[in-house]
């Protein structure tokens, strides 16, 4: 059985969207007040909103996600799998979460190495078998190691800095500012924005992908669990909210992709993969393709 969906350009469009509007709003307030806002302001207001983001990102993780941390009475093999795991990496180890929810996923989340976490879905522990786990952890670990937490939260702060920018080249020498014009600006920069956060994230998982590879000694362990995991998330559910940080998302499998994973040969797979259809959709995806992902990670 395939499954089919798209990626939610809904999100992207509000986003776009909410600033666009804020952006039309704080024209008109200047143009009402004549207040003259340097970039440098906008900048530091910025910087400040992102060091906000960065402390108190992990609190709202595990809040939107409903993690609760593991104890190792709890968990006594899996804990020793991510401690033998992140000694290899050459991180801490981080601390563990499980997630109670029968999607197969996991996630890594944090400050920085020595204040992260690594959640586990419930969905994760049952489908995929102990090797595929293994394989998503050294994945997650390779987030980790690579700090791709910190880099995606300083990233995120781009949309934010475009739309101010827009604001004052708008404003600029301009005794007739138009609101609707910053309107316009504002959601056209924030939609590029959020496209080039999304072709950050996607790369961050090729990286994590190698490492997990590395790990394993072998890519097919990671490569099946990836299938598993794509064919398993039903189209719309889940929390959109952490798509970017999630091992990976909804896709679409076919049906020669889950016979080759069956034969449990890298090359069939391969084969199978090379088959498939570029999806149109990636460019508006946290994460890329399947194909793209088995492709990297097999070749």
């Amino acid at each position: 059985m395939a499954i089919k969906g798209s990626p939610d350009l809904s999100v992207m469009l509000t986003t776009a969207l909410v600033f666009g509007s804020i952006a039309g709003l704080l024209y008109g307030l200047f143009m009402i007040t004549g207040t003259d806002v340097s970039i440098m302001g906008m900048l530091a207001f910025s910087i400040v909103l992102l060091g906000i983001q960065w402390y108190i990102g992990p609190t709202i993780v595990r809040w939107t996600s409903g993690a609760k941390e593991i104890a190792l009475q709890q968990a006594p093999e899996l804990h020793a799998t991510v401690e033998r795991i992140a000694k290899k990496s050459g991180v801490p180890k981080p601390k563990l979460y499980l997630v109670n929810s029968q999607i197969p996923n996991a996630f890594a989340f944090g400050r920085g190495k020595n204040d992260a976490g690594i959640a586990v879905h419930a969905g994760l522990l049952q489908k995929l078998n102990k090797k595929e786990v293994e394989a998503v952890i050294a994945h997650e670990m390779g987030h980790i190691k690579h700090n791709d937490v910190i880099i995606m939260t300083i990233a995120s702060v781009i949309p934010v800095l475009l739309y101010y920018i827009t604001i004052m080249i708008l404003s600029k020498d301009d005794d007739r500012p138009n609101p609707v014009t910053a309107w316009i600006g504002g959601i056209a920069v924030q939609f590029l924005g959020q496209l080039m956060i999304l072709w950050l994230s996607r790369q961050r998982e090729y990286y994590a992908d190698a490492h997990s590879a590395r790990i394993m000694g072998e890519p097919m362990p990671l490569a099946s669990a990836l299938t598993k995991i794509t064919y398993n998330i039903p189209a719309n559910t889940g929390n959109s909210s952490l798509n970017t940080l999630y091992v990976a998302e909804h896709g679409f499998v076919s049906e020669s992709v889950v016979r080759a994973l069956s034969m449990n040969d890298s090359k069939a797979l391969l084969s199978a993969v090379e088959s498939e259809k570029d999806s149109p959709f990636e460019i508006i995806g946290t994460h890329p393709s399947l194909k793209k992902r088995l492709k990297s990670l097999l070749s």
